[in-house]
């Protein structure tokens, strides 16, 4: 995966660019195609501030982290993009099946109406 690695006040070192390809790595396993993925690390005083962007076909992960860390506040940042993701791929499977068990509930019931 390619991404547009940005800092704004402090070098980007050959170790930080790996770690940040291999933690957005763990991206990969949802099978979700990323379009013009963005990381930009800033710092705010003592602390890392780091931001990423991904666009999807039908929309777009936006995440921030903050910590004196920049390695936590790496890790911090893709545990938010996954729980942004994981219900990304699994909420149309999620409303069908709240609309099926609805559907059912209403059949139940007017079955039981019109008995």
């Amino acid at each position: 995966m390619r991404i547009d690695i940005t800092s704004r006040t402090q070098p980007i070192t050959a170790a930080l660019e790996a770690q940040i390809q291999k933690q957005l790595g763990k991206l990969e396993r949802f099978d979700v195609p990323f379009i013009n993925p963005k990381f930009i690390i800033d710092r705010d005083g003592q602390a890392v501030l780091m931001e990423a962007s991904i666009g999807l076909p039908s929309g777009e992960l936006i995440a921030k982290a903050k910590d004196v860390d920049g390695y936590a506040a790496l890790s911090a940042l893709v545990q938010k993009l996954q729980r942004q993701l994981k219900t990304y791929v699994h909420k149309p499977n999620a409303h069908r099946a709240a609309r099926s068990n609805r559907a059912q509930l209403l059949e139940m019931d007017g079955a039981a109406d019109a008995a």
